[in-house]
């Protein structure tokens, strides 16, 4: 008669805690990558956005405007008014340079680009510098440049950041994701954690 062989009881339990401490590694590392990847997704959405209006602005001759809104969706959405800028942003042609969208002026403002916080809405998306976050949108006028209705420049860096905050996780990658927007109205993705500010 042949002899059928198997797994012991000693061998089973012995995979099975191999197994559940392979999982428990896993799962983190996963989790951080995934978390990474949709970091990355939102910060470069921001700066399509940002990269949109500027170039609007300059084909146009004209004004074009990025703000933070609420209500992305809308059949006419508003700039909120305020600094958060993960509750959705929206960025448009300004036929008046107010950075109020208004489709029915005389010459109508025209949306480029809205992103709401549908999949993101555990992020957090701060301004570090007052020439935006005091006026809460940014202008660019037909040469591209981000200004102040007063003339004054614009710029600053943006942070994004989930419940760690700024930082590295355990393999030293940034947590934390820059956009650079210069005076001159480039803008740049970042990475390094040491050149961003806090962010709640």
């Amino acid at each position: 008669m042949k002899k059928i062989s198997g797994f012991t009881l000693l061998e089973l339990l012995t995979t099975v805690a191999i197994a559940g401490v392979v999982m428990a590694l896993a799962v983190p590392a996963m989790k951080s990558f995934v978390q990474r990847g949709k970091m990355t997704s939102y910060g470069n959405e921001l700066v399509s956005a940002i990269q949109l209006a500027r170039a609007n602005a300059i084909k146009n001759a004209g004004f074009a405007c990025v703000c933070p809104t609420t209500n992305a969706m809308d059949a006419v959405p508003a700039c909120s008014g305020s600094n958060d800028w993960e509750t959705g942003w929206m960025a448009f042609s300004d036929s008046t340079g107010d950075c109020v969208f208004n489709p029915a002026d005389a010459t109508p403002d025209v949306l480029i680009k809205v992103m709401d916080d549908d999949g993101f809405d555990n992020f957090t998306v701060r301004n570090n510098n007052s020439s935006i976050n005091s006026l809460d949108y940014i202008r660019f006028n037909s040469r591209g440049v981000p200004v102040q209705p007063g003339g004054a420049s614009q710029q600053g860096m943006f942070t994004i950041c989930d419940e760690r905050g700024v930082g590295l996780d355990a393999n030293g990658d940034s947590i934390t994701r820059g956009i650079e927007l210069s005076g001159a109205g480039s803008v740049r993705s970042l990475r390094d954690a040491a050149k961003l500010t806090s962010c709640p």
